[in-house]
C-alpha cells in the first residue's frame, strides 16, 4: 500500500508539473502585426527577444520586419514571456502563425464589441481536445491575436482536474460572457456532462464553475458541443447532440435556459435526426431563418466508416424545426490527411463567413482554423464553396513565401509533420493544387525549397489550366506570360525519389 502511494504521489507531481508547463505556454498573449505597426502595452519594462523583428518604445511594440520573437516582461522576480509577436506572416489558410502551434478546432465565432472571437477546443494533449480553453479574435480577419488561456479544467472548484474540455460556445447575457463546453467522460461511465463558467470579459478568465442540470430532475445535462442562441427578446436556446447510444442513431436536443446554469426540461425537443449527422450542431439566425451547421458523415455511418468530413447545414423557419437539409457548405474529404470538419457561420462588418478546421500537416489531432466567405442565393441559401489556400484575401501574395501545406487538392502527395512546420512528401508523380494564388503579372521565376531537391526530375506550373513554366531545375523554373489577377495553381512534379518541399517562392 505504502508502494502504491508514492507512485500515485510520483505520478501526481508529474501531471501537475506538465499542467503548470502547459499552463505558462498558453497563459501569454499572441499578435499578428504587420511591419510598421504598433501596438500598446500595459505599463510596464519590456524587452524584446529580436529587435530585428520588434522593438519596445515607451511600452508599445513596433513591428520592424518578418519574423518571430517574444516579447519578455522584465521585474525583480526575472523575465517572463508575455508575448509572441509574428511580423507579416501571410493571409492565408489555416489563418494562425505555424510557429504559434496553436491548434483551434471545433470554431464557434461570435462578434464582441467589434471584434470576431473564435472559441473551440485547443489540440495540445495527444489526442483530440486538452484541458484548455484558448480564443482568438480579430478586428480585420487578417491579423489576429489571442489574450491566452480563458479556461482550463485544472482551474479551481473544476470536479475532473485535467480532463479534456470537447468544444466550448460563448455568449454575452445581461452584463456578463458566459462559456459553455462538455467534459470528456469522467472515468464512471460514457457521460459528458455540460458545464458553464462566467466572466466579464469575452477573452476570460472564467471562473465560477457550474453544471449545468434540468430544471425538474436537478441532474446533470449529458450530451456533446452545446451551442446557444439568444435571441433578440433575449430569450436563450441551447442546442446540443446526446451521446448515450451509438453515434449512428444521434438525433438533436433543443431547449430553453431557464438560468445560467439550468436547462428548462418542459421545454425540451427532440428535433430529430439531420442526414448523416454525425455532432457539432451550431446554429445562427439570418433574417427570418434559422441555420442549423453540422458535422455530416460521408455517407450513412457503420462500424467501418465514420468519416465526418463535411460540413453541413440544415434550415427552418421555427427554431424548433422543423429543419430542411439544404447540403454541404464545404468538405474536406478531398484533401490530403485524415481527420474531421467542424465549424459555425457568423456575420462580420456586413458579410458572412464559415469558420471550419482542417489538419495541419494533415495530423488528425493537429486541428487548424480557417475561414471563407460565404454567400447567399436570392431564396437564403448558402451557395456550396471549396476550401481555399488563401481564405479571405484574393490569393496568396506572390511577395512571400506559399506554404505547400496549404495545399487542398491535388493526387500522390502527402503532408508530414517532419522539419521546424511540416512538408510535402512526393514520391514519384503528384499533382499539388492551391486555390487561389495572386498574380501581378510581374512573376518571371519559381522557386522550390525543401529537402531531396536533386531527385526533381521535371516540373510543370499551371495557372488556371495554362502552363507558365516547366523545367528540370527546382532552384529556377522560368515563368512565362504570366496573367495578373487571382488564378488556380498547379504544380506537376515527377521524382527519381523521396522529396519533402516545404515552400515555393516567386521572383520578379
Amino acid at each position: 500500500m505504502k508502494r502504491f502511494f508514492y507512485i500515485t504521489v510520483l505520478l501526481l507531481s508529474v501531471f501537475n508539473t506538465v499542467s503548470v508547463a502547459q499552463d505558462q505556454k498558453w497563459n501569454k498573449h499572441y499578435y499578428m502585426m504587420n511591419a510598421g505597426d504598433t501596438r500598446e502595452l500595459p505599463a510596464g519594462n519590456y524587452s524584446s527577444s529580436d529587435e530585428k523583428v520588434a522593438v519596445i518604445k515607451n511600452s508599445r511594440i513596433q513591428a520592424i520586419a518578418g519574423g518571430d520573437c517574444i516579447i519578455h516582461a522584465d521585474a525583480d522576480s526575472g523575465r517572463a514571456e508575455f508575448a509572441h509577436v509574428t511580423v507579416d506572416w501571410p493571409v492565408q489558410n489555416p489563418v494562425l502563425p505555424y510557429s504559434w502551434k496553436m491548434y483551434i478546432p471545433d470554431n464557434e465565432a461570435h462578434v464582441f464589441n467589434g471584434r470576431l472571437h473564435v472559441y473551440g477546443s485547443l489540440d495540445a494533449s495527444g489526442t483530440y481536445c486538452s484541458p484548455y480553453i484558448v480564443p482568438v479574435m480579430t478586428g480585420d480577419l487578417k491579423r489576429w491575436s489571442s489574450d491566452g488561456l480563458a479556461f482550463s479544467s485544472f482551474d479551481e472548484g473544476n470536479v475532473f482536474k485535467g480532463k479534456n474540455l470537447w468544444g466550448s460556445d460563448v455568449h454575452y447575457y445581461k452584463g456578463k460572457y458566459l462559456l459553455y463546453g462538455a467534459y470528456e467522460w469522467n472515468g464512471e461511465g460514457r457521460e459528458t456532462n455540460f458545464y458553464v463558467v462566467e466572466s466579464d470579459s469575452p477573452t476570460g478568465p472564467f471562473r465560477n464553475f457550474r453544471w449545468v442540470t434540468g430544471s425538474k430532475t436537478k441532474k446533470n445535462i449529458d450530451g456533446i458541443t452545446p451551442k446557444i442562441l439568444v435571441e433578440k427578446d433575449e430569450t436563450r436556446y441551447i442546442v446540443w447532440a446526446p451521446t448515450l447510444q451509438p453515434v449512428k442513431d444521434n438525433y438533436l436536443m433543443l431547449a430553453k435556459l431557464s438560468s445560467d446554469d439550468v436547462i428548462d426540461e418542459e421545454s425540451m425537443t427532440n428535433i430529430g435526426k439531420l442526414k448523416d449527422f454525425y455532432e457539432g450542431p451550431s446554429i445562427r439566425k439570418r433574417g427570418n431563418i434559422y441555420y442549423l451547421v453540422y458535422n455530416e458523415n460521408c455517407g450513412a455511418i457503420t462500424p467501418k466508416n465514420h468519416t465526418p468530413k463535411r460540413l453541413s447545414y440544415a434550415t427552418s423557419e421555427n427554431i424548433t424545426g422543423p429543419y430542411v437539409y439544404r447540403g454541404i457548405i464545404l468538405t474536406i474529404e478531398n484533401m490530403a490527411g485524415n481527420t474531421n470538419i467542424q465549424g459555425s457561420i457568423e456575420q462580420f462588418k456586413g458579410e458572412w463567413y464559415v469558420f471550419y478546421h482542417r489538419a495541419m500537416n494533415g495530423v488528425w489531432n493537429k486541428r487548424s482554423l480557417c475561414v471563407e466567405k460565404i454567400e447567399f442565393d436570392a431564396n437564403g441559401l448558402i451557395i456550396p464553396l471549396v476550401p481555399t489556400s488563401s481564405g479571405v484575401s484574393e490569393g496568396l501574395n506572390t511577395a512571400f513565401p506559399v506554404w505547400f501545406n496549404t495545399a487542398v487538392y491535388g493526387s500522390n502527395y502527402r503532408f508530414t509533420d517532419e522539419g521546424e512546420y511540416g512538408n510535402t512528401l512526393i514520391s514519384g508523380a503528384a499533382e499539388i493544387g492551391f486555390r487561389y494564388i495572386a498574380f501581378t503579372g510581374r512573376e518571371k521565376q519559381l522557386t522550390l525549397h525543401g529537402s531531396g531537391l536533386e531527385n526533381i526530375v521535371y516540373v510543370k506550373v499551371v495557372a488556371n489550366g495554362k502552363t507558365i513554366g516547366e523545367g528540370t531545375d527546382a532552384k529556377a523554373i522560368s515563368l512565362k506570360k504570366v496573367s495578373k489577377g487571382k488564378a488556380e495553381l498547379m504544380l506537376f512534379i515527377t521524382t527519381s525519389g523521396d522529396v519533402r518541399l516545404e515552400t515555393f517562392r516567386f521572383k520578379q
